[in-house]
């Protein structure tokens, strides 16, 4: 079941959540103060407030074409934000790291893939100066979001690592067929 639905179901609040974070076990080096976690606590209420709100039909269609990821927290107001606006996402090209996240959080119906689209999945990094420090609570929340038919495909393919792995092709359309119609009138998804 899509997160969007299975999260309508049963709103939470902040404290409800905060309550699993916590119990999370996490690396070496991870910053456990509460006000990081209250942060996530607060996104992650947001997500469920958001996506239990139904939109109405399309207003447009938005482009995200070639996009690197970046700060999930930011990834989850934009796809919020174009989930609760009612737009249309069509992905074209690369598609990687907090970009996915749009997977679990616009609805089915809300976005598709060109046959150049290409997703890649891997755990989440903080961006502290310092290469490569895992973020274990961002995994957990790209965990948390993806739908199951991701959550397997990717335990198929080794779990989230610092490697990225690749969806694409013949393999994404058949677990989500491709956009029915290319449309010119596209607007550009911009940070």
């Amino acid at each position: 079941m899509p997160v969007h639905r299975l999260l309508s179901a049963q709103p939470r609040t902040a404290h409800q959540l905060a309550r699993p974070v916590a119990e999370i076990p996490f690396g070496r080096g991870f910053d456990r103060s509460p006000m990081r976690a209250t942060k996530w606590a607060l996104v992650i209420s947001l997500v469920f407030a958001g996506i239990s709100c139904n939109a109405e039909q399309a207003k447009s269609e938005v482009l995200i074409k070639n996009d690197g990821g970046g700060d999930i927290r930011q990834y989850i107001a934009k796809y919020l934000y174009l989930q609760l606006r009612g737009e249309r996402v069509v992905i074209d090209g690369d598609c990687l790291s907090a970009c996915t996240l749009a997977l679990g959080l616009l609805a089915k119906d809300r976005r598709c893939f060109t046959n150049e689209a290409r997703l890649g999945f891997h755990a989440a990094w903080i961006e502290s100066g310092k290469p490569g420090i895992r973020d274990s609570l961002g995994t957990g929340v790209f965990w948390l979001v993806y739908p199951a038919e991701i959550r397997r495909w990717i335990s198929r393919h080794g779990g989230l690592t610092s490697s990225v792995i690749y969806l694409e092709g013949k393999e994404l359309a058949a677990m989500y067929p491709p956009c029915r119609r290319p449309n010119r009138s596209l607007k550009k998804l911009r940070d």
